[in-house]
């Protein structure tokens, strides 16, 4: 049974960009009318809006439409988290396996984590799929080590969202999550003292393309009562070899 389509006029109007094809790289107001069984005037008024939106562009040469380049944009966001990952996995999995914890990989999105995949030690069941969750930037380890290397406008907004306390360890002081990012920038990664969940600690770093932009963040998270300074001693450079060898391939 097909699922009730929850904003109907949503779904028109992306039916629209589904009309565009290799074979049919143009097409014009009557011809997507046609192809849909919509009325003209209703699919100029979406047509119009994807132009102002950057998601359709119109050829002055025949008024006809074609896909924006803000398509493009949004294609290359998916592209390069795939190849990411693609890069950043074995990597991860021999971290996971060295320090017999989970490992997280992230990018930063708008104030936000989104996680895009985790791997668990070898002979140790998977931890639940990752993709998509979403997380504060502000206390979680991965998250502060990306956001203590984004342009401070980032940060800015972040705080001026709101730090909403999760734990009684959660920094929700703006001087204090400034003081906590500058550190990071001083020792090169983060360190989450169950900020974010209690029970959980992690040590996470950014990782940022040649140049010098951060366009993710890996961690090392596990249990509080075993991820003592000694751990943090250990992993700390396991984190920073595998960070530097990620960043030589992309």
């Amino acid at each position: 049974m097909t699922e009730e389509v929850k904003v109907k006029s949503l779904y028109k109007a992306l039916k629209v960009l589904g009309c565009f094809s290799v074979s049919k790289p143009e097409l014009g107001i009557t011809e997507i009318s046609e192809q849909l069984g919509l009325y003209k005037s209703n699919v100029h008024n979406i047509a119009d809006t994807f132009v102002k939106a950057g998601f359709l562009e119109r050829n002055p040469e025949n008024e006809k439409y074609r896909l924006g380049f803000k398509i493009l944009e949004l294609s290359h966001i998916i592209s390069s988290n795939i190849n990411l990952r693609k890069i950043v996995l074995p990597y991860m999995q021999e971290l996971a396996n060295e320090t017999n914890e989970t490992t997280y990989l992230a990018v930063p999105r708008e104030g936000e984590v989104i996680y895009l995949d985790s791997c668990s030690p070898k002979h140790q069941l998977s931890t639940r799929s990752m993709l998509g969750i979403k997380a504060p930037l502000y206390c979680t380890g991965i998250g502060k080590a990306m956001l203590a290397f984004l342009p401070e406008e980032i940060v800015d907004s972040v705080i001026t969202g709101g730090l909403v306390k999760y734990t009684d360890q959660t920094i929700d002081n703006p001087q204090k999550l400034r003081e906590e990012l500058k550190d990071i920038r001083t020792r090169g990664y983060s360190i989450d003292n169950m900020e974010h969940e209690y029970g959980i600690k992690c040590l996470g770093m950014p990782i940022r393309d040649k140049n010098r932009q951060v366009v993710a963040g890996i961690s090392i998270s596990g249990p509080s009562l075993r991820f003592d300074e000694q751990n943090i001693k250990d992993y700390s450079p396991l984190l920073q070899q595998a960070v530097q060898s990620i960043e030589g391939k992309i």
